[in-house]
């Protein structure tokens, strides 16, 4: 038997094979002492009074999903080793094969996945031109390939999280993208670099969809795309142990120009992850999805925002089909309420692991399909009509499913209990003979009390000795001749008879010969659902699609949104737009919406100015989500929204940093920055809060003004930009920048306190009100009375103010020497003749000479 595990294992090095014996599946040695470990089950050995013995740790294989989740989780790849015969059948060492191997990246057990998460793994084909991509989600049969420039990669793989990514063996990592990539990569799988060929890739594709040419699929001229997909299919084929008949088309990696977004404006703006948790998030107020295909649409939807116009519009459609009518949503909100998966079923009939309750569930998700669309067709329009003409129909095979299977189905084949009752005769014949036989064994015990005279007699059933006649130790004086030991026990004995033993064995054959035929109408039936996969992709996809803009719908009417107007234009004019987490956490009616009017040639820029709390941070973002919401084909939390489509938003908000790469917060902020400037376009948004704050005050406003220049004056691009600033001093470039517009929160002071008002009006702020923020924090007061004395002497212009020794004691005056000579440069400034930001570098040299000399 070890001889055997070796071998099996040898076929795929580097995995923890799970060998079945019996009830169990066991790991040996190395693999043993890794599952106790990260599983947390008891190690034991074979042959434990033996020196070196081998070390054994086994799971129960009806929860062997459990542990193997956990396994997969922590990045380990295992291969299952099942029993390829009964013990029945078996003569000597029972058969063994590898029927899958599971990677992070490969799952396709619907016990091992998250229902609502895709499980991608990514394959990457590196060139001189770009790189190759090929996408795949086993479960779904989702298969994607293309080619993107090395700089898109991240992107990429942004819009596809993968688990796992393929590359050939022995290429340089670093030649596919930086040290941060792959500092946050998944596992890294190497495969062979032959399997990565342009040609090879091409022909295998076009055979396994059996055409002349991908071109009806859209793929157009994927180049390296190809070898990375041939590669991908060779990967997963050698792991599944299939053909993988899920994967039934292949389609481009975009399907048209997509809004771009970084990493930084997801996590900025809060769209799928946020640090006050996840209730906080955009993904978490739109999802009112039914069913896990529809939760996966989402998912992919928010991160794959479009910027095609056509696109979007139908998406609005949909949308609006669900917003406008109340009564469509809540029929199919009951049509589709819990109905099974029917995407992650066409990985499971793929891989030949689908179990009785899978097809069970696949049955229920069937028989559910014309509910759909005849709720469909109770509210036709145009939407309703694309997607009832283009639902398939499966109701052969769901009526052939409901005929066959029982309402409640074992886990395993093996088990019986499969098959209706009616369905086949031979087996209907076999199940009444088994019963017959059963009740002959039952009237037996009544019939030997009274022809022994033992009044306490009994028939018994278990696994090892079959059935059996069981008489106490007291009674064994009247056990009659024919009666044939079969066990001892502490007060009783165990008989068999001859007829005993013929009902026995009439009860077993029937019921051999009964499993035998459920087991084979199984297959057949499996078999028949595989040979769906086509149609039952289709269908799977439009409930994606109807339950995803179920759920757009929904939000839209409760949330009161509103359909934005998209243009291919470049103005942004949100009425009463709204932040819609924030709002989502408040009281009704108690969000101050606001207006903003964005166009590059006129109002090109606001610059904001507040006090801390204000509500300008909120500003922007909830600008920015309308804009995303816009761009996923969703109304938006407005009163009205005309929406010139963005090629890409850009975000500069809040302080971070990375201390394990070396990078400071304000380091940080320059590379968001620089970003910004490098990369934006006239059609991007931009949304800064607060630039150069982490630096010393003038270096800031200096960064600050030249960036605020440079976004308005080029020699780049002029991004739609709103500017959120605690440098007052920007505001003055409101009289030199003339697209550039002041507007500021507004606040209301009652005595020495002040309220916000959060609300959005042309102007500037002249004061921050930072100490009664401070106040606000709970700062203690004797803090906030010295910050006060020392404002107001600064406002003054006593610098003095900041030394401890001001209170009592006098400030050093400058030195008269110093003063004449400062008085004599800035005498020869050309004030007239300079920028403002030549005027504040100036100012800034001059402060530091003051300074230096105070310090001497």
């Amino acid at each position: 038997m070890l001889d055997q595990y070796r071998r099996l294992k040898a076929e795929h090095p580097g995995t923890i094979l799970f060998f079945r014996m019996g009830d169990f599946y066991e790991t040996f040695g190395e693999d043993a002492l890794v599952a106790s470990k990260v599983l947390g089950i008891t190690l034991t050995s074979r042959d434990k009074k033996k020196e070196g013995s081998l070390p054994l740790a086994g799971v129960p294989h009806h929860a062997v999903d459990g542990y193997l989740r956990t396994l997969v989780s922590q990045g380990h790849s295992v291969a299952i080793a099942d029993q390829m015969e009964s013990a029945a059948e078996a003569r000597g060492l029972m058969d063994r094969q590898i029927v899958e191997v599971l990677t992070p990246g490969t799952i396709t057990r619907s016990g091992i996945l998250t229902a609502v998460d895709s499980n991608y793994i990514v394959a990457l084909h590196p060139g001189e031109r770009g790189i190759g991509v090929s996408v795949a989600e086993v479960s779904t049969g989702e298969f994607r390939l293309g080619e993107v420039a090395r700089e898109d990669l991240p992107g990429l793989i942004q819009e596809f999280p993968p688990r796992e990514i393929l590359l050939p063996e022995g290429a340089d990592a670093e030649g596919f993208a930086d040290p941060a990539f792959w500092a946050q990569a998944p596992r890294i799988t190497r495969w062979d670099p032959a399997r990565f060929d342009d040609r090879a890739g091409r022909e295998a594709l076009e055979r396994r969809f059996e055409v002349r040419s991908l071109e009806p699929f859209g793929l157009g001229e994927p180049g390296l795309g190809f070898g990375a997909a041939g590669a991908l299919l060779d990967y997963l084929r050698s792991l599944k142990k299939s053909d993988l008949p899920q994967i039934g088309t292949a389609r481009a990696l975009r399907e048209g120009a997509t809004l771009v977004v970084d990493e930084v404006t997801l996590r900025n703006l809060e769209i799928l992850d946020s640090q006050a948790g996840p209730e906080h998030t955009l993904l978490w107020l739109l999802d009112r999805t039914e069913t896990a295909m529809g939760g996966r649409a989402l998912r992919a939807l928010l991160r794959a925002p479009s910027r095609e116009l056509r696109v979007l519009e139908e998406r609005l459609d949909r949308t609006e089909a669900f917003a406008s009518l109340p009564r469509l949503r809540a029929e199919m909100r009951e049509r589709l309420h819990r109905i099974p998966d029917l995407e992650r079923a066409l990985g499971l009939l793929g891989s030949g692991r689908a179990t009785p309750r899978d097809l069970g569930s696949l049955r229920t998700a069937l028989l559910r399909l014309p509910d759909v669309a005849r709720a469909l067709e109770a509210h036709l329009n145009p939407v309703t009509r694309a997607w009832r003409a283009a639902l398939p129909d499966l109701s052969p095979l769901a009526g052939e499913l409901e005929r066959a299977l029982q309402d409640s189905l074992p886990l395993a084949a093996t088990q019986g209990g499969i098959i209706r009752e009616g369905y086949d005769p031979i087996l209907d014949r076999l199940r009444a003979d088994a019963s017959d036989a059963r009740s002959v064994v039952l009237a037996l015990e009544a019939s030997e009390r009274e022809r022994t005279g033992i009044p306490n007699l009994k028939v018994g059933y278990n696994r090892v000795f079959g059935y059996y006649l069981e008489v106490t130790r007291s009674q064994l004086s009247r056990v009659p001749p024919d009666y044939v030991r079969r066990q001892t026990l502490t007060g009783a004995e165990r008989f068999v008879t001859p007829d005993l033993a013929r009902m026995e064995e009439r009860i077993e054959a029937a019921s051999v010969e009964s499993q035998r035929l459920e087991a084979e109408h199984f297959q057949r039936l499996r078999e028949r659902a595989t040979a769906e996969v086509g149609p039952i992709q289709v269908a799977a996809r439009i409930l994606a699609s109807i339950d995803l803009h179920l759920s757009l719908g929904e939000v839209a009417a409760r949330e009161r949104w509103t359909r934005p107007a998209l243009t291919e234009g470049f103005e942004l004019h949100l009425k009463a737009s709204r932040h819609p987490m924030v709002e989502a956490s408040l009281s009704p009616g108690s969000f101050q919406p606001n207006d903003v009017s964005l166009d590059p040639a006129g109002e090109q820029i606001w610059l904001i100015t507040g006090p801390n709390m204000a509500g300008k941070s909120t500003f922007l973002r909830q600008v920015g989500i309308s804009v995303y919401l816009a761009h996923i084909g969703s109304f938006v939390p407005c009163a009205a929204a005309t929406i010139g489509l963005a090629d890409r938003i850009f975000t500069r908000v809040g302080a971070s940093d990375q201390i394990s790469r070396g990078a400071s917060t304000f380091f940080v902020e320059m590379q968001e920055t620089a970003t910004i400037l490098r990369q934006a376009t006239d059609r991007s948004l931009v949304l800064l809060d607060e630039v150069g704050r982490g630096t010393s005050t003038y270096d800031g406003l200096s960064l600050a003004w030249a960036v605020t220049e440079s976004l308005h004056e080029g020699p780049g691009a002029k991004p739609r930009t709103l500017f959120a600033t605690h440098y007052h001093e920007l505001t003055d470039l409101e009289s030199t920048l003339p697209r550039l517009r002041n507007r500021t929160v507004r606040v209301e002071e009652r005595g020495h306190e002040i309220v916000f008002l959060h609300s959005i009006a042309p102007g500037r702020a002249d004061r921050s009100y930072g100490i009664h923020v401070a106040k606000l924090a709970g700062v203690p007061e004797p803090v906030l009375r010295r910050a006060r004395e020392i404002l107001a002497k600064l406002e003054a212009g006593d610098r003095g103010a900041v030394s401890p020794q001001d209170r009592g004691a006098e400030t050093r005056a400058m030195p008269p020497s110093l003063e004449t000579a400062l008085a004599r440069e800035i005498s020869k400034l050309s004030v007239e003749s300079m920028t403002p930001l030549d005027a504040l570098n100036e100012l800034a040299r001059l402060r530091d000479r003051a300074q230096e000399s105070r310090e001497h």
